[in-house]
């Protein structure tokens, strides 16, 4: 049945997605390049000349890819407000070729808070573009599946470079990472602009050949009483859109606006402040201080491996499930597994035997970062498109991802300080505890988005 599903109706909206998230996937790769990466530069055989960085200089490795994200995120959202989503996406490429060719030529410690920097504004570009992309070119029934893509695909990068990591040479990552941005820009180029951007342009005949394009209408002779409704219905709003004043700050003070931004700016809190974000990038870090036996590098695989397991299983379920269900299941199971790895590492560092304990570490990671991709790492960036008004989908959009940066680069900066300072326990207990947090706010503020309509002018209540 699923075959039918992706070979008929849907098809070409998963393919434009999947050619989309070659970058999110080569994306996904600079996200956990530190893991297996940022041990090796510490170690006496780093490959830099200038020799072993400090845990000062880790910090920014991991962090100079948020500040980078913070800037990508607001340069991309008024590339994609002037010229539309295609050439936001076409362009998305660029930092990323330049990120890879930076670390292959490089020497020194600067070199890599330079790529790391590019690395972030193609990650901005990513967060900013991609799932109003999907918002905009998604049939609402599969919206939340085609979302969920984006998380996975991320992960496909993880997978790669948390297994291959440890075993290819420092410089030989950077020669296979120069190549998928190459396909990426063959694909893209041939999808149609969204049928949003157009109509905001009055090209309308185009806009309907786009629509076209992406519900698999081979000719006019094929239209369905279904596809003539939906087009009209994005007429109507985008004609309602036009006639509308300007954006002012009345705008953001009505209950609608309050409430989607309240729920914006709080999902990607906890999808930074729960500490997943940080625990990918420092992995390597985590398990060398965690006092596990278990290699490293097959810890990390397996860390990858049950990430991307739980990012299939949010893909099959959020839009028979919903979404509010699978964040709160996520929250609270996140907390818990970060709560066991915390007594854990507090245990060993009073001097408590733990002796076949090891794998404990490896599991309570690993059940973090499955449950976190049920919802916590996923369902904050199609969720907010889904709460906010209409009038103020777009920038309310940047805002909540630009303040996703903010809060990944305030988490990456300090958590290898905090393990240095407070100890593991200390740190992923802090992260437990705004998961607890956001459970209550979960279960009392943010509403189930399943199916709604976009193009209607309100935020619907729970």
């Amino acid at each position: 049945m699923f075959l039918e599903f992706l070979s008929r109706r849907y098809w070409k909206q998963f393919a434009a997605i999947a050619a989309v998230h070659i970058i999110t996937a080569s994306y996904g790769v600079t996200v956990g390049w530190p893991a297996p990466i940022i041990p090796l530069l510490r170690s006496p055989d780093t490959p830099l000349p200038t020799g072993p960085v400090t845990v000062e200089e880790a910090s920014w490795i991991g962090a100079t890819l948020c500040i980078g994200g913070t800037i990508g995120t607001v340069l991309f959202a008024i590339i994609h407000t002037r010229f539309g989503k295609k050439v936001s996406l076409l362009l998305l490429p660029v930092p990323h070729l330049v990120l890879w060719t930076l670390l292959l030529v490089g020497d020194n410690v600067w070199y890599i808070y330079g790529a790391r920097f590019c690395s972030g504004l193609t990650g901005g570009g990513v967060v900013s573009v991609v799932p109003l992309f999907i918002a905009d070119i998604a049939d609402k029934r599969i919206r939340g599946t085609l979302g969920s893509l984006t998380i996975i695909f991320i992960n496909v990068g993880l997978i790669f470079i948390y297994s291959c990591g440890n075993y290819l040479a420092y410089d030989t990552i950077p020669k296979i990472m120069l190549v998928p941005p190459v396909a990426y820009l063959l694909l893209v180029s041939f999808l149609p602009e969204t049928p949003y951007c157009l109509l905001r342009k009055g090209r309308i005949q185009e806009a309907e050949q786009s629509l076209m394009f992406y519900r698999n209408i081979s000719d006019e002779r094929h239209r369905t009483a279904e596809f003539t409704t939906e087009f009209e219905e994005m007429k109507t709003f985008i004609q309602t859109e036009s006639t509308q004043p300007p954006l002012c700050w009345a705008d953001f003070t009505t209950p609608e606006a309050k409430r989607g931004l309240f729920i914006g700016v709080f999902v990607m809190a906890l999808n930074q402040f729960s500490g997943i974000f940080a625990i990918l990038t420092y992995a390597g870090t985590i398990f060398q201080l965690s006092g596990t036996g278990i290699d490293p590098s097959l810890a990390l695989t397996i860390l990858a491996v049950i990430n991307i397991s739980g990012n299939f299983t949010s893909f099959a379920i959020i839009d028979r499930v919903g979404r509010k269900i699978l964040l709160l299941l996520s929250a609270l199971g996140v907390g818990l597994a970060l709560g066991v790895l915390g007594a854990y590492s507090y245990l060993l560092t009073i001097g408590y035997n733990l002796y076949g304990l090891e794998w404990l570490p490896v599991l309570a990671l690993s059940m973090t970062l499955f449950l976190a991709a049920l919802g916590i790492t996923n369902v904050p960036f199609f969720i907010v498109p889904e709460v906010m008004p209409p009038k103020l989908r777009s920038i309310g959009s940047t805002i909540s991802a630009t303040l996703l940066c903010m809060f990944a680069f305030v988490c990456v900066k300090l958590y290898p300080i905090l393990m240095e300072t407070i100890y593991i326990h200390g740190t992923v207990w802090i992260s437990s505890g705004v998961c607890a947090v956001g459970v209550v706010i979960i279960i009392f503020f943010v509403p189930e988005t399943k199916g709604k309509n976009l193009n209607v002018q309100t935020v619907e209540k729970q």
